[in-house]
């Protein structure tokens, strides 16, 4: 007997298929010898249908699939965070491969792979579908990183995530098979059940500590962050801002069904390491950012030291906690993606991603200079911005869960953080320029800085309706330490 599918609780990963498929017969048809990007045109004409069609899924829920598949408020919000990120990653793909030709629709197709990866994963349920799912969004990814062929650092990027991403797999199996060993599923839910029944086991704490190690390399915490440097420079920008912000997010959604789910009766257990790696993962990251010459290193190693600020949600284990980690990663995505705007038009123009080379863009475009300061005021945790309340939220969290050793730490790491963001600020407003040429923006890329710059500022300054989502967003799952 065939399981009963439940076709709309997974229309949107249906209709995102069927908009890739569409979009390869498009290319097949078209004439190959036109300079009109028509597969670009035709993917932000279906993606912002497709947001249309997602707004109209906030009250879905249910299982499909034999209860591997989940719909709840949880992934219909990550769903929405992946669809947002899809429109910039788009517009900076138009932006970075305009030299290319043909050889973007490829790239294209690729980032709709990665779009419906990143869905299955929020949906995910079961091991072996999450373990698909994140396996079609990390081979679109493997490829799209060492998408640049003459590029030897592209090539090398691609190899790096290649290997270290198969061994992440391999762990992650390894965990799958031990844990099905002891609890005799691969469902959540049922291993959920078993972990409320009984006490944790060498084998069982084995299988977490493979299943993290997979997670670990997903969020880029330490010390599974081996690839990120090398990977963000590397890979083309478009990437690189989909891995800060998409690759990133579908990780910790994976990392809060585990922790304030599947193994949230073992919270004692597992919090006080989540603590120390947290403290590790952010120190890390902020130490080795200062000492950074390039731009896509530098958000690098940025990027590792907010994996360990949001670990302090993990760490704290409640309602809060999983809140506040929802509300960072919005603000997280706007900050992140305003930043890459600017990265993607200045490369464009200059064949330079060095951070000398960035001396006095205030006066060459004060659009990309005041873009770059208001993603950087808010990557430090200034405040009115997104990235101050974020951080606030997650503080205060490991705070209300006894962690204030972990709330001093982050905040050291908050200072520390303040010096290498503004020497960058500095060098974009203080520093003479080595070109006095302007820099120009097309007008969809301005259009994408201001709603960028609207939307971290309006998070930091009307925190309610935004933090109200993400409550909301955790609200259907079950909590074992509050």
């Amino acid at each position: 007997m065939f399981p009963v599918i439940d076709w709309n609780l997974i229309s949107l990963e249906t209709l995102i298929g069927i908009t890739l498929v569409s979009l390869v017969v498009i290319d097949i048809v078209l004439p190959k010898n036109t300079d009109r990007d028509w597969i670009g045109t035709f993917s932000f004409i279906a993606l912002f249908g497709i947001i249309l069609f997602w707004l109209t899924q906030a009250h879905l829920s249910g299982t499909t699939f034999s209860g591997m598949f989940v719909m709840d408020s949880l992934a219909w919000f990550f769903k929405g965070l992946f669809l947002i990120a899809m429109v910039f990653i788009l517009a900076m793909t138009q932006e970075f491969f305009k030299s290319l030709g043909e050889r973007r629709n490829e790239f294209y197709f690729l980032l709709w792979l990665a779009l419906i990866g990143m869905c299955l994963v929020a949906s995910s349920a079961d091991f072996l579908l999450m373990f698909i799912s994140i396996e079609i969004l990390t081979i679109s990814l493997y490829v799209m990183t060492a998408y640049l062929k003459s590029d030897k650092l592209s090539i090398e990027a691609g190899m790096k995530y290649l290997i270290l991403g198969a061994l992440s797999s391999g762990f992650f199996l390894y965990g799958i098979s031990f844990l099905y060993g002891t609890t005799h599923s691969t469902h959540f839910a049922a291993i959920q059940s078993y972990c409320q029944t009984h006490d944790m086991t060498p084998m069982t704490l084995f299988a977490m500590v493979l299943i993290f190690a997979a997670v670990g390399f997903k969020v880029a915490a330490v010390p599974f962050h081996m690839w990120v440097a090398d990977v963000y420079q590397g890979a083309p920008t478009p990437v690189t801002a989909l891995l800060s912000v998409g690759s990133k997010a579908a990780g910790f959604i994976f990392l809060m069904r585990l922790f304030f789910g599947v193994f949230g009766a073992w919270h004692v257990e597992w919090s006080l390491v989540l603590a120390v790696l947290s403290a590790i993962t952010m120190t890390y990251g902020n130490l080795v950012a200062m000492f950074q010459t390039n731009i896509k290193r530098l958000l690098g190693y940025s990027s590792i030291s907010h994996a360990g600020y949001l670990l302090m949600g993990a760490a704290a284990g409640s309602a809060l906690g999983a809140a506040g980690m929802n509300f960072y990663l919005l603000g997280y995505l706007f900050t992140n993606l305003a930043a890459f705007l600017v990265i993607v038009v200045f490369s464009t123009a200059t064949h330079s991603d060095e951070i000398k080379d960035y001396a006095g863009l205030s006066k060459r475009s004060g659009l990309l200079a005041f873009t770059m300061l208001i993603a950087l005021v808010s990557l430090a945790g200034m405040p009115p911005l997104a990235g101050f309340f974020g951080k606030f939220t997650l503080l205060m969290a490991v705070i209300k869960s006894g962690y204030v050793w972990l709330a001093l730490i982050a905040g050291a790491n908050i200072v520390i953080s303040l010096y290498y963001y503004m020497m960058v600020a500095k060098r974009i407003y203080v520093d003479a320029p080595h070109s006095t040429s302007p820099i120009l923006v097309s007008t969809p890329m301005k259009l994408l800085m201001a709603v960028s710059i609207m939307a971290v500022i309006l998070i930091g300054i009307f925190q309610g309706p935004f933090l109200d989502a993400a409550i909301t967003a955790v609200n259907g799952m079950s909590f074992t330490h509050q």
